[in-house]
């Protein structure tokens, strides 16, 4: 707390709540976890008791191959109705239900990994726009020297005190400075178009960017201690660890699934009839119709289904170790992205430091060229390029933060 940009600049707090509701990412994330928690209720209904049946309205009439002239005629309403309910499956039903749990975990935790991704992206294009920003005035400024050189320049030729080769020279240097400021200019608003697709917020403009970022504060005994913290808990509080030990959990059901495919399975069935049935007694051919109600346990049993069974023991066992390489490889290179940055951090603590100090030293060095010109010892033009001078360091300490 107190660390993140959103602590320094208020606004940023108030898009990056926005962008989680709106957020084209973060919607279809969203979108997705639907599909997720209709499998939940898909892998469940294995375990829920089935109900069905069929009905039919119609007319039969039977006869005797010999005597197709004693014919018997019914009609009428008839239909039979089951219910079907899982007894023993060896757990592969309740297991199936928990993995499609875990699966949905999982996706809650990607969705957060989602989310807390984006949020980094969202704070470094901020960050990055208000140090555009800066280098956008300074360009405005360096291009507005560069036209007054040129005026100046364009008034000592007719006067002759410069030839006309370096007046050309001054136009170069102004069709260049009026690229590059150009270019600053369109990268600028491009990128603000960018940031505000990103976020979820269509009509965010330039003018919206701050021009200044606060200065931050370095704890270093923070950043160690968070640091330490990580390591010594090898990373399990983070959500890649648990995405990771999610998966895991869920090949393990996987497996236990896939190891009882070849056994006897068991299922409770009951039943309801009513349907039309024929007697033939001779010549003689009748038709009635007849109730009937059926109550049953039975059970079915796959002895041998040409290897498959074991083809999925060992997908599963396989998708398994995968998963644990995984974890353990990209948990590796995440603690040693973490002591990256905690080193990355103090180097940039220290850049920010000596941005400062260029500031400040640029804002005395206008000041004392201030003096100067007031004891008429410099000409006024050496204030505006003092001005400049104050720009880019601004700029340059603005990069710095944002970097920091």
């Amino acid at each position: 707390a107190g660390t993140m940009p959103e602590d320094y600049l208020p606004e940023l707090k108030a898009i990056l709540g926005t962008a989680l509701q709106r957020s084209p990412d973060v919607v279809a994330r969203e979108v997705e976890r639907l599909a997720y928690e209709a499998r939940v209720d898909i892998a469940n209904s294995a375990r829920l008791p089935q109900v069905g049946g069929n009905f039919n309205y119609g007319t039969t009439e039977t006869a005797t191959a010999s005597n197709t002239n004693a014919r018997t005629r019914d009609d009428g309403f008839f239909y039979n109705f089951g219910v079907s309910q899982a007894l023993f499956h060896w757990g592969a039903l309740k297991n199936q239900t928990a993995a499609a749990r875990l699966s949905l975990l999982v996706h809650d935790r990607s969705y957060a990994l989602a989310y807390r991704e984006l949020s980094v992206m969202l704070r470094k294009a901020y960050l990055g726009l208000i140090a555009e920003k800066a280098a956008v005035r300074e360009g405005r400024e360096t291009l507005r020297l560069v036209e007054r050189d040129v005026a100046v320049a364009h008034a000592k030729m007719e006067s002759g005190s410069i030839s006309t080769a370096a007046l050309e020279g001054e136009k170069l240097r102004l069709r260049e400075a009026g690229l590059v400021f150009d270019r600053l200019r369109e990268n600028f608003t491009v990128n603000c178009r960018r940031f505000g697709r990103l976020a979820g917020l269509p009509a965010w403009s330039e003018d919206q960017v701050p021009a200044e970022i606060p200065a931050p504060k370095y704890s270093e005994s923070l950043t160690t201690a968070m640091a330490a913290t990580l390591l010594r808990d090898n990373a399990k509080s983070t959500l890649e660890y648990e995405i990771y030990d999610l998966k895991i959990r869920e090949a393990v059901y996987r497996q236990k699934i896939e190891a009882v495919r070849l056994f006897p399975k068991f299922d409770a069935n009951a039943a309801y009839n009513l349907e039309n049935t024929t007697n033939v007694d001779g010549n003689a051919v009748a038709q009635r119709a007849v109730t009937r109600q059926a109550i049953s346990i039975a059970g079915s049993w796959r002895i041998f289904d040409g290897f498959a069974t074991r083809g999925a023991k060992r997908e599963a066992l396989a998708a398994k170790r995968v998963l644990e390489h995984r974890l353990a490889s990209d948990l590796d290179q995440l603690l040693q992205t973490a002591q990256t940055l905690e080193r990355a951090l103090k180097l940039d603590a220290e850049q920010l430091a000596l941005g400062e100090i260029r500031h400040g030293m640029a804002i005395e060095g206008r000041r004392r060229i201030a003096e100067e010109v007031g004891f008429g010892n410099r000409p006024k033009g050496e204030i505006e390029r003092a001005e400049l001078g104050v720009l880019q360091a601004e700029t340059k300490n603005l990069e710095a933060r944002a970097a920091f």
